[in-house]
């Protein structure tokens, strides 16, 4: 498999998983499918996991 492949691969992996959860923040590895990972967003210049926000930052980051 070439890059190219793999990462058309990863791309049409993470667009299916999207509008599976739209809205949500991803759970799961779209390369290997592992639930052991967590969402993290870029806010104010750091990054933060999205599951230490409390629920009206969590809801706020779901209508992005």
């Amino acid at each position: 498999m070439t890059v190219k492949h793999a990462n058309e691969k990863i791309q049409k992996r993470n667009t299916e998983i999207e509008k599976e959860r739209e809205g949500k923040a991803k759970t799961t590895c779209p390369v290997c499918g592992s639930e052991n990972c967590y969402g993290m967003s870029r806010v104010v210049g750091y990054f933060s996991i999205i599951e230490n926000w409390n629920r009206s930052k969590q809801a706020e980051f779901s209508k992005r």
